[in-house]
C-alpha cells in the first residue's frame, strides 16, 4: 500500500475507535534489516502455498539455499583482508526486484496471523499495530497476544 494509504488506514482505524469511546493503543515495529530475518524454508513453503510449485519453486530454492558469503575490507595502507566464506542461512539477496518480492510473500499473511487481537497496517517493512479495548487491562492482553504471535517461531519476524 502506498504510504497516503498506510497513514489514512492508521489514522481512519484510532478515529473510529475513539468515536466508539474505546481506548486505543498502539505499537509501531521497524523491523530492522528484515530482509535478513527471512527463513528459507518458511518463505519457500509460503511460496508453495500461493502456488508458485514445480519447478519454479526449485528454482527459487536453488536460488537460496547454500549460498555463502564473506566480507572484504580493502585499506589502501595496510592491504586487502577476506573474512572466511560463511554460509547464508536466512535472508534473501536485496540488490535485484526478488528480494522486496520474496519478502512480501513472507509477511503477506502476518496481518491474518494478528487480526483477531489488532489493526494491522503494513508499509514495506514498517508494521504498525492498532488494538481496541473497552478497558485497559483488555489492551493490555490483546498486546501479550500480539506480542506472543509476532514471536513465535513459525511466523515471519524473529
Amino acid at each position: 500500500m502506498s504510504t497516503d494509504n498506510a497513514i489514512y488506514q492508521l489514522t481512519n482505524n484510532i478515529l473510529k475507535a475513539l468515536d466508539n469511546k474505546k481506548l486505543v493503543g498502539g505499537m509501531f515495529c521497524d523491523l530492522s534489516k528484515a530482509f535478513d530475518c527471512v527463513d528459507h524454508e518458511t518463505l519457500l513453503s509460503k511460496l508453495e502455498y500461493y502456488g508458485v510449485r514445480g519447478t519454479a519453486n526449485k528454482l527459487i530454492k536453488s536460488y537460496l539455499v547454500d549460498r555463502s558469503q564473506r566480507v572484504l575490507i580493502k585499506d589502501s595502507y595496510s592491504g586487502t583482508y577476506y573474512s572466511e566464506w560463511n554460509k547464508v542461512k536466512r535472508g534473501v539477496p536485496q540488490v535485484l526486484i526478488l528480494g522486496p518480492l520474496f519478502f512480501l510473500f513472507y509477511i503477506n499473511d502476518l496481518p491474518e496471523t494478528i487480526k483477531d487481537t489488532s489493526l494491522p497496517t503494513l508499509f514495506a517493512d514498517d508494521i504498525n499495530l492498532i488494538c481496541v479495548q473497552r478497558s485497559l487491562e483488555g489492551l493490555k492482553d490483546d498486546y501479550a497476544s500480539v506480542l506472543t504471535k509476532l514471536t513465535d517461531g513459525s511466523r515471519a519476524i524473529h
